[in-house]
């Protein structure tokens, strides 16, 4: 028996050959798709990473800009009520003095609005990249068999193993070999989908963001205007 490995950045494929025997035409093409087997897992390992990594910056900063807008929203609402932009009846309760740096809550609140556009173009990529998967989905595919990955190439063997008698390639090491690829795939499979379920409510929070910040810039874009008048820089 020689020992034949065949590297690949999912796993390395390691098979022993019988050299004494010529391989059979089927055993061939059987190889060849389990070959082609391993660059579409890894080209969905690729996908998922991917995915998850830029769900997860997602998940950050919305976090994070959401958590920074309270703040600024606290601030504007005393400069609204100072420049007489309110009544007064919503101010939150502050025990002890403070004081605002108007102009450095403008400038805050033209990073923050900044920052959400970047954060837009994240999720804009995301977004695509997830509806990507969603189209993979074969609406004629009921039990989502062949998704995200074809079932032609599990089973490969299923007809190969009967005829082990034939076989250069040793049946037990492709069974070792396969049993490997398919726990590979069943832990990617059980993570892609959470992934998916996990995008829903990241784009769900993003959206929560953006019906809290749009509202907030256009209050400080009116703030900001009257504060221009009251001190002269604009006509009434």
């Amino acid at each position: 028996m020689k020992t034949i490995v065949r590297p690949h950045p999912l796993k390395d494929i390691i098979l022993e050959f019988d050299e004494s025997k010529e391989q059979p035409d089927y055993e061939k093409e059987a190889l060849e798709r389990y070959y082609e087997a391993h660059n579409v897992v890894w080209d969905l390992r690729q996908r998922l990473e991917y995915l998850a990594k830029g769900l997860l910056d997602i998940q950050e900063q919305t976090r994070e800009s959401e958590m920074e807008a309270l703040r600024l929203n606290q601030s504007l609402m005393f400069v609204e009520d100072s420049l007489g932009l309110s009544d007064g009846k919503n101010l939150p309760e502050i025990e002890d003095e403070f004081s605002i740096d108007v102009t450095g809550l403008f400038q805050d609140l033209e990073k923050h609005n900044s920052a959400v556009q970047d954060l837009y173009v994240l999720v804009d990529d995301i977004t695509q990249r997830y509806n990507n998967e969603i189209d993979l989905i074969d609406p004629a595919d009921e039990y989502q068999e062949h998704w995200p990955v074809h079932g032609r190439y599990f089973g490969i063997f299923d007809e190969v193993y009967p005829r082990y008698e034939e076989l250069s390639v040793n049946i037990v090491s492709l069974d070792d070999d396969e049993q490997t690829f398919l726990e590979i795939y069943g832990e990617m499979f059980d993570v892609y989908r959470e992934n998916l379920d996990f995008a829903e409510e990241a784009f769900e929070a993003y959206r929560r963001l953006i019906e809290l910040v749009d509202p907030m810039y256009k209050r400080a874009s009116i703030a900001m205007a009257a504060m221009k008048r009251k001190m002269g820089d604009l006509p009434n």
